[in-house]
């Protein structure tokens, strides 16, 4: 099982006040900004199209999807209120149970960085299997090139894993390959004064979208299975 014991006794304990304490606040908006900023060039809501969220957690940004999946039930519990016509399913992202070739769109946002890379590639792998051909697995992950710039060392499995858009290609190309990709956080936003994070948003995805992009805090890579 991809997500193991100790990460979804994590969320389970911290569902109540998981959005409160996670995006309620500046710097949460911020990340939350350029996701959905994202999400929108990338996601077409069409209701004829079947688009699953993994890792849906309370559901922040499963307004995207048709279908949620979770390991966590305190966190989807948050999801299903905010998302009642939603199909939720409380199942492992690495093997998920929905049926060969199903969706249109995959994806899955503040979950691999949790994860090692043989479990990183077994939900690439599901994300393959359960896409129709021509679909798209789109998910984050923290840049490798950005931390090693940086010399920032994780200290635990939260957060801990990091790869660049080439390490991702790579990853998955026996299944999928490499469309597009995005930055996201440019600047260390953590470290300026709350009261200007706001009027910087729209400048920060600009130069997270540039040249530098590999140097962002995240990267948002898009799959395409051929």
């Amino acid at each position: 099982m991809v997500q193991n014991k100790e990460v979804v006794d994590y969320y389970d304990s911290i569902a109540d006040r998981y959005d409160k304490d996670r995006f309620d606040n500046s710097y949460g908006r911020f990340i939350d900004y350029e996701e959905r900023r994202v999400l929108d060039i990338l996601i077409d809501r069409s209701p004829a199209s079947l688009r699953l969220e993994m890792a849906c957690g309370t559901g922040r940004l499963t307004g995207y999807a048709t279908h949620a999946l979770d390991a966590s039930e305190e966190m989807m519990k948050h999801a299903r209120e905010r998302h009642p016509d939603v199909y939720f399913q409380c199942a492992s992202a690495d093997d998920s149970g929905f049926e060969d070739g199903m969706f249109d769109v995959v994806y899955a946002f503040h979950l691999m960085m949790h994860l090692d890379i043989t479990m990183i590639q077994a939900i690439i792998k599901e994300a393959s299997r359960i896409l129709k051909p021509g679909g798209r697995f789109i998910f984050d992950i923290p840049s490798k090139k950005r931390r090693q710039l940086l010399h920032h060392k994780q200290a635990s499995w939260h957060g801990g894993t990091e790869l660049t858009v080439e390490e991702v290609a790579e990853m998955a190309a026996p299944w999928l390959r490499i469309s597009r990709s995005f930055g996201i956080m440019m600047l260390p936003v953590h470290k300026l004064p709350s009261g200007i994070r706001n009027p910087l948003k729209r400048m920060d995805y600009v130069l997270a979208n540039g040249w530098l992009k590999q140097y962002s805090s995240y990267l948002i890579v898009e799959l395409l299975k051929p």
